[in-house]
Order: structure tokens, then sequence, then C-alpha cells
């Protein structure tokens, strides 16, 4: 005799390459509270099984509430290649699903993906036509120079048509700011009224709450957005720190180190 089992899923998770917005197929290393199981597919999607808890709710289909109670659950996501960086994010779950007349946003329905932007790391493979900027962040004085691990950048570039990039240190201080769109040429107001440079305006946030120093023993995966989040409430112990003006050009790679008051 066959037995059918149906099983209502919580949602899935999909990781997006932050510079060319394509999913990321290469197997990652995902790592989940206690209570709450993954299944990657054929697809690449990171799909949520279980949930502590809610198993009722995963097998009623009579009449199943479109909109349970939900809490957060902070995952954690590392690339075994290194192409990106560690970090963790926080999800609220269960996702929840439509019903007639109580629709519901893509950023909260369990039949979209939850999209989590992976930041690129050392070891991204970096294309010829790139304009990047390889960032040290040190703490001013150190000899030798002492990493800052976990600093939010933030890069604008002053030509139009790019937008602003936001990225990681890695545990050692370092981090890859990197234009994919970058256009050989820029107008200029000089003579010759073309340029290939286009600066840059960087910003670092130091969230005092995962800033360690390269030389430390512990190092915390970063969440991006809640760094965002805290920056803007104001929250204690965020700092904003205005870096050098950098210039970029498409096709060239350059470095550039920060010397940092820390803490």
């Amino acid at each position: 005799m066959n037995e059918c089992i149906d099983r209502r899923v919580f949602g899935a998770i999909e990781f997006v390459h932050d510079l060319t917005d394509a999913r990321v197929l290469e197997p990652l290393q995902v790592t989940a509270p206690a209570g709450l199981t993954l299944l990657r597919n054929r697809s690449g999607l990171y799909v949520i099984r279980t949930i502590e808890g809610e198993d009722d709710y995963t097998r009623r289909f009579d009449d199943p509430p479109n909109r349970p109670a939900r809490l957060p659950f902070t995952l954690n996501v590392q690339d075994p290649q290194a192409c990106f960086l560690p970090q963790s994010f926080t999800l609220l779950l269960p996702r929840w699903l439509e019903a007639p007349g109580a629709p519901i946003d893509d950023a909260d329905n369990a039949l979209r993906p939850v999209s989590i932007r992976l930041i690129p790391g050392a070891a991204l493979p970096l294309r010829a036509t790139w304009a990047v900027l390889r960032l040290q962040v040190v703490v001013a004085g150190s000899q030798p120079p002492v990493g800052l691990a976990n600093v939010l950048v933030e890069a604008r570039p002053g030509a139009a048509g790019l937008g602003m990039r936001r990225t990681l240190t890695d545990r050692h201080g370092e981090a890859l700011v990197i234009f994919a769109d970058a256009p050989p040429i820029l107008p200029d107001r000089g003579p010759a009224g073309l340029t290939r440079d286009f600066k840059l305006a960087v910003s670092l946030v130091l969230d005092a709450s995962v800033v360690r120093t390269s030389t430390d023993k512990n190092h915390p995966l970063a969440d991006p957005a809640l760094i965002l989040q805290r920056q803007t409430a104001g929250a204690a112990g965020v700092t904003v720190v205005t870096a050098s003006e950098q210039l970029l050009r498409a096709g060239q790679s350059r470095r550039a180190v920060e010397k940092i008051t820390w803490p």
C-alpha cells in the first residue's frame, strides 16, 4: 500500500551574488539554530523544512492560519571556497501564505524565497573590466598593522549611473569595493572633456558589538542589515568615520590603507 504524506514548507532562502544579482549555485554552509532545519534543493534554494513547534501548521491543509505568529531566527552562512564573506542574517518565521482578500507582500510571502546578498571575499575571481579598491582598515599607530574586522564600508562614486556599494572588512581588516558596471570613459569638466577616473567617497561604519581586531581570538559573524538598522537608530557603540577620498577607474585595481583610532 502506498502512503501519501503531504506537508507545507515554511519558505526558502536564495543566496545572491551582490555584484551580478545571480543566484549562487555553489554549495554553501548554512548554520541554523536548534529547532530549524533546511534542505538545499537542485535549484540552489535552501528550503525551510521544519520549525520546532509548528508541525501542526505544516500538516494542516483544511483550514490553515494564513498569518500565524512569527519569531526571529538568526542563521549563519559561509562559503567553503571563500569567494564570499561569512555573515549572519535574521529571518522572521514562519513565512505567510496568501488567502482570499488578504494579499501578502513579497517580503513576507512563503512562496517567494528570501534573498540574502553575499558580499565578495578575497578569493572572488575578478574580471578585467571591473573597477576595484582593495581597502584595508587598520588601528592607527599599530606596528605591525592590526586590522579591524566587520567594519561596514559605504562607497559612494562620483560618477553618474553608478550606485553606492556596501561591503565588509574580513578578519584581516581588508575589504573589496567593486564596481562591475564602471564605464571605461567618463565625461569631465577638464580641458580634454573626458576622463577614465572617478572619485569615490568612503565612509566606515564601526559597530562595537561586532568590530574586532585581527588579533582577537573570536570574530562574530556580522549582519550588514543589522548594522545599518543600528546606525539609523543611533544605537550606542555605532560610529561613522569619513575615510580618505579615492580615485578608481574601470579595468584597474588599487590599494588603500585607512588608519582608524580604535577603540
